[in-house]
């Protein structure tokens, strides 16, 4: 099978940034025990939630899934074949979404064809539901801001819901929903317009948001609303028992009472998740709950009506008729047609963005009821099973690894849930088993080097490639969350497979950025020929260690010679941590620091001085917002001379980007290369190594696999090494000596 290295181009949305270039999303292979992830670098997904909408005007409905996890937006395109899921990864649609964060319900409440989104609102501070009305312009689902009509009330935000006050005549109350929770918005009362039931902002009682808009005689076309009912159902969820709440046994009563109106209330609601649907096709809306403190479904039934819920049976194991749902932490269930047979089935995720199941987490339950609802357990894993996700957290870089000419993928990552460990991160090594025209890569090693032996106390990890002792090859740094960093010494040479071992010198184990979570980089900054550490961090500064030790023997202080270069800060206004990930790359105007942030987007700095504020070129550079925690990586993958970046996230996957960044070759080093004559070559008894300038040297032979064949030295002159005991092959012969480090490769016969 052949595979294409292709482009999706992403168009610029204009309502969300005012930036002119956007930087093309690419895919490219990526194999995971054998098979093709057909959905690769789509990032990954934690914490979904799932809607139905038609994205290119064809009148099939597509799927879109908004994950909490980063507030990331991820669009699938329905090939429409009847019983089967057939979805394609569509991101160019997910550009015209506008910004959105805790939840988004898309529902078309005008029934015009064109999806609509219920939403947290956007305003600082806020816990109320805005709403987007949908569009279609050139067969593409785009939206604007819908503005709520509310009559003589100049403190009503018209982008937020708000609701006639019942006792004072005149007077509006806002409706807070905890950013927490997950709202239902559905026609409840069964008159066609779209209302909204969500918690008491105390908890345990559900409000009934009532839609007016047909009963004022305004039809579908718009969104009134009052509060009707302030025990909706006639239940109460205390959330200490789990997955089961209190019944009324009175149609009439409210169990529990009331706790009296909302100005004498407190937040104190913990959290839950809604999805309503007609269960059993009488008419009026059962409920499925979830709560942050369990990990189980509850639906409660109605035994009431449209026009007067009344919960009197629930199901405390949904679905007890097959897989009930058990899903850390905290489900959140979605209703819609996934497979194209004209029966809603249901997806159940996550719905806690601090922690939980991030790799089985999506669980897809077929309608196999011929009427009615019977849900079934298909998988686990539906669409994040199609994507290469790593748990939680990815910082990628790249290296040729197994030295094969080709740029391979090391990716550290803070771990994936696991109920026996808090954290359980790892490197993973993709080895680029492509062309130089058309990479893939395939997950070689879920372990590479062995770092889960350091978790659980260390974690998040952070790879970083450079040439730290001057002897022409790859050695790594990886930080972690405690702000420390582990060195690992490449004893290969270059053009030989790595070889890397871990230095246990103290002045790795006592380097720390005074902070938590070091992302290192490494880049000469100093101008003096010797690579320097620049490490970003939690708070969103960036730190620098100089190196002041020689070529062959660096020198790091165990603190920040400066521990905020350049005056960066990657928070965004009112955040409290940054997570900074700085990676500098040569242009053909020098050099450029590329950080990765937070909040998501990309920051690109030039002209760096080390006692003034670094230029910011663009606070979103290449339009590009993975969600949170991005953390940059560039490498020419099609030997076009154009930069290919790729970008890890909070949600555990990779997303693959052109830039529009020329490749510049690194400059050299000063001093001349030594000149190295080794004869004969090929060898059959013996070979003798020359240098000049003469003097003392060092030698050590690998064969072709990396492994030491042989080594010496020598105080000065030629050096003669017999190989009648080495086996028939290509050997790499590394020597040092004071002008540097070379390697020539030897045939033995």
């Amino acid at each position: 099978m052949r595979y294409v290295f292709f482009l999706c181009f992403i168009l610029v949305n204009q309502c969300i940034t005012g930036q002119n270039q956007s930087f093309e999303r690419m895919t490219a292979p990526i194999f995971q025990n054998g098979v093709p992830l057909p959905f690769a670098f789509a990032g990954g997904l934690n914490t979904p939630q799932f809607s139905a909408a038609d994205l290119n005007g064809d009148g099939t409905d597509d799927l879109v899934a908004f994950d909490r996890s980063g507030d990331v937006v991820l669009t699938f395109l329905n090939a429409g074949t009847p019983n089967q899921s057939s979805y394609s990864y569509a991101p160019q649609y997910a550009s015209f979404f506008p910004k959105v964060t805790d939840y988004m319900l898309m529902r078309d409440f005008n029934q015009d064809g064109a999806a609509d989104i219920f939403c947290a609102s956007l305003a600082p501070g806020s816990q109320e539901m805005q709403v987007f009305q949908g569009y279609f312009e050139d067969n593409t689902l785009k939206f604007n801001s819908f503005y709520f009509n509310y009559p003589n009330c100049t403190y009503c935000n018209p982008l937020q819901v708000w609701f006639p006050d019942q006792d004072q005549p005149g007077f509006w109350n806002n409706l807070p929903i905890a950013p927490t929770d997950m709202p239902a918005v559905d026609d409840i009362d069964g008159d066609g317009d779209l209302d909204i039931l969500t918690f008491d902002p105390a908890g345990g009682h559900i409000w009934f948001v009532q839609n007016q808009s047909v009963e004022l005689g305004f039809g579908t076309d718009s969104l009134r609303f009052r509060l009707a009912d302030k025990c909706w159902g006639r239940f109460y969820e205390s959330g200490l028992i789990a997955c089961e709440s209190d019944l009324s046994p009175n149609q009439s009563a409210c169990v529990n009472g009331l706790l009296g109106e909302l100005e004498e209330r407190t937040d104190r609601h913990p959290g839950s998740t809604l999805m309503t649907y007609d269960a059993d096709g009488d008419n009026d809306k059962e409920i499925v709950l979830g709560d942050v403190s369990f990990d189980c479904l509850n639906q409660l039934n109605n035994g009431g009506s449209a026009a007067a819920a009344w919960m009197t049976s629930q199901d405390i194991n949904f679905p007890s008729g097959n897989t009930p749902v058990s899903l850390s932490s905290f489900p959140a269930a979605f209703y819609l047609d996934l497979n194209n047979d004209g029966k809603q089935d249901m997806v159940v995720s996550p719905n806690n963005r601090n922690i939980g199941e991030d790799q089985k987490n999506v669980w897809y339950y077929r309608n196999a009821a011929a009427t009615g609802h019977s849900f079934e357990l298909q998988n686990k894993t539906l669409l994040v099973g199609d994507m290469l996700d790593l748990g939680s957290t990815t910082h990628p870089t790249f290296a040729d690894v197994n030295a094969d000419g080709l740029e391979d993928l090391v990716v550290g990552t803070y771990g994936f849930y696991s109920p026996q460990a808090s954290t359980n991160a790892r490197l993973y090594l993709l080895l680029n088993t492509g062309t130089g025209t058309n990479p893939q890569f395939t997950l070689s090693d879920t372990d590479w080097l062995g770092l889960s032996e350091f978790t659980p106390d260390n974690y998040d990890f952070s790879p970083a490639f450079g040439d730290v002792d001057g002897d022409g090859d790859q050695d790594l740094i990886v930080g972690h969350n405690d702000g420390g960093f582990f060195c690992y010494r490449n004893a290969a040479g270059p053009g030989i497979p790595m070889n890397l071992s871990r230095d246990f010198s103290p002045m790795w184990q006592n380097m720390d950025v005074v902070g938590l979570v070091a992302t290192p980089t490494l880049v000469d900054l100093t101008g003096d020929g010797l690579p320097d550490i620049v490490a970003g961090e939690r708070n969103g500064n960036i730190n620098l260690f100089e190196n002041t030790g020689s070529a062959t023997n660096p020198q790091y202080p165990s603190t920040p010679t400066i521990q905020k270069l350049g005056f960066v800060d990657t928070r965004l206004f009112g955040e409290a941590v940054g997570f900074s990930t700085p990676v500098f790359i040569n242009t053909p105007t020098g050099l450029l620091l590329v950080a990765g942030t937070n909040s998501g987007q990309l920051e690109a700095y030039q002209n760096f001085s080390l006692t003034d504020t670094f230029d910011l070129v663009d606070p979103l550079w290449g339009n590009v917002d993975e969600g949170s925690r991005t953390h940059p990586a560039f490498a020419d993958l099609d030997n076009d001379g154009i930069l290919e970046m790729v970008v890890g996230n909070l949600r555990g996957g990779l997303s693959l980007f052109k830039t529009n960044i020329g490749t510049v070759a690194l400059q050299q080093p000063a001093n001349p290369e030594p000149v190295v004559h080794i004869s004969p070559n090929p060898a059959r008894d013996w070979l003798s190594i020359s240098v000049q300038p003469a003097g003392a040297l060092r030698w050590r032979a690998r064969n072709a696999l990396g492994q030491l064949a042989a080594m010496g030295e020598s105080a000065a002159g030629p050096v003669n090494i017999s190989t009648k005991d080495w086996q028939s092959g290509i050997y790499f012969i590394e020597i040092s000596v004071a002008a540097g480090r070379v390697t020539r490769k030897v045939a033995v016969e």
